[in-house]
């Protein structure tokens, strides 16, 4: 794992057009995420937007490395979630199992960052719907390095 690499916080996402697709709730997303990440630390965190809450999460991925992130569902079974200063190869382990073992079908993935959002760039990115962790980290690193250049 490259440690050297660029940071970025990331969104993953269910296409606009089909926002529900995930038919995401917060107790599914933890049990799938309890079930592929069996040391995830999760906690329920409420927000001051609108009484929301969102789920809080730590995973530890390949070689003792910890991601941080978060699940919010901005519409009802409509998930968004966030991982937060990773590397593109700390986020890959985390977005193959979106892909594989979360979303009902791996053509169901979107992504962005919070750099893109920072210079305005609404590009929804489609995560590889075949494929390794190498090729997804790929991607991400393609993305960090267009917002970089723009």
């Amino acid at each position: 794992m490259n440690n050297n690499e660029n940071r970025a916080t990331l969104l993953f996402y269910p296409p606009v057009d089909n926002a529900n697709s995930w038919h995401m709730t917060f107790e599914g997303f933890e049990a799938a995420l309890k079930r592929h990440f069996p040391d995830a630390a999760t906690q329920m965190i409420p927000t001051m937007f609108r009484g929301g809450t969102y789920l809080d999460f730590e995973v530890t991925i390949g070689q003792g490395a910890d991601v941080q992130g978060m699940a919010t569902i901005p519409v009802e079974e409509c998930g968004c979630i966030t991982l937060i200063g990773v590397s593109p190869d700390e986020a890959a382990p985390v977005a193959k199992w979106l892909r594989d073992g979360f979303s009902p079908s791996p053509e169901l993935i979107r992504f962005s960052s919070e750099g893109a959002m920072e210079i305005g760039d609404e590009t929804h990115w489609e995560l590889p719907t075949a494929g390794g962790e190498e090729e997804i980290a790929e991607d991400l690193r393609a993305h960090i390095a267009y917002v970089e250049s723009v």
